[in-house]
């Protein structure tokens, strides 16, 4: 079992167990950045253009923004939306979109550059399409 050194050792499993009691918006953002990391060590000579699409395709929204998501699709789907929280909630969606379109058109110009298939890729840097997709 491999060890990872913070102020004191712990193992693999520790440190998996205590992401694992992350919130959601948080996990995802920590996923991000391993991912990142990952793809830095697998590639440690990156050019300014790939870890500039590197940092596209990990661009996401804040913790708080996220959050904010969470709480107003949950009164979405209970009916207490008011309509102030309903045009703020399709504002969260449309920024949401927005960085998809940029992820997708990053994760494109990468692969491009790379000279490999899209899901090659995406298999590399560990990215799983969506389940609806």
């Amino acid at each position: 079992m491999s060890s990872v050194q913070i102020t004191t050792q712990v193992s693999t499993e520790q440190l998996l167990h205590g992401v694992a009691s992350l919130p959601a918006a948080e996990l995802d953002q920590f996923v991000a950045k391993v991912l990142a990391l990952r793809a830095k060590l697998r590639a440690p000579s990156l050019s300014e253009q790939e870890a500039q699409l590197l940092k596209q395709i990990n661009q996401g929204l804040a913790t708080q923004q996220l959050q904010r998501f969470t709480e107003l699709d949950h009164k979405r789907q209970d009916e207490t939306l008011s309509e102030l929280e309903h045009q703020e909630l399709l504002a969260l969606i449309a920024q949401m979109e927005q960085l998809n379109a940029v992820r997708i058109q990053s994760l494109a110009q990468l692969a491009m550059l790379r000279q490999v298939s899209l899901t090659t890729l995406m298999n590399n840097l560990g990215i799983k399409a969506p389940d609806y997709a």
